[in-house]
């Protein structure tokens, strides 16, 4: 082994900014596999460090573990790489669809966390009961109908 090709646990944690539970939970998954000193110290590669990146980049941005297996695992199931690609292909696609769709609702929520915020600029002065009873002319009840948020924050009309 290289002085300084690889790196341990630690350091891989602190780079990537996880933990060693993760590491571990990510080898025991079958997702990465680390080199072991005969004490049983983990190190990891760089190629080892950009996949356990994209592992934790793909979880964070909240994609099943499962599909990110099967990502990482699918090449290997096929006789040729052009069956493994079109497979990969296929599952990237889908999974793009899948993220833009995400981002459309993610686009959509930002939109009515400003509007709220913004709305609700209007109380910071209001000496008002913060009901639709006790200030019926506030600026949040006008807007109910613009915004998921702004009835989430409302108190709920009892029938």
């Amino acid at each position: 082994m290289k002085a300084g090709a690889f790196k341990k646990i630690g350091e891989v944690v602190e780079l990537l900014g996880t933990t060693p539970r993760t590491l571990r939970f990510y080898e025991a998954e079958g997702l990465i596999s680390s080199r072991r000193t005969a004490g049983g110290t983990r190190y990891y590669s760089d190629a080892d460090i950009a996949r356990l990146s994209a592992i934790l980049r793909l979880a964070n941005a909240g994609i099943p573990l499962h599909l990110v297996k099967t990502i990482a695992t699918t090449r290997e199931h096929y006789a040729t790489g052009a069956e493994s690609s079109h497979a990969i292909h296929a599952l990237l696609t889908t999974l793009q669809e899948q993220v833009n769709a995400q981002m459309a609702l993610l686009t959509q929520l930002t939109a009515d966390l400003s509007f709220a915020a913004t709305t609700l600029e209007s109380c910071f002065h209001c000496g008002n009961a913060p009901t639709r009873s006790g200030c019926p002319e506030c600026l949040v009840n006008q807007r109910l109908d613009a915004s998921e948020l702004l009835n989430l924050i409302w108190e709920q009309e009892l029938n």
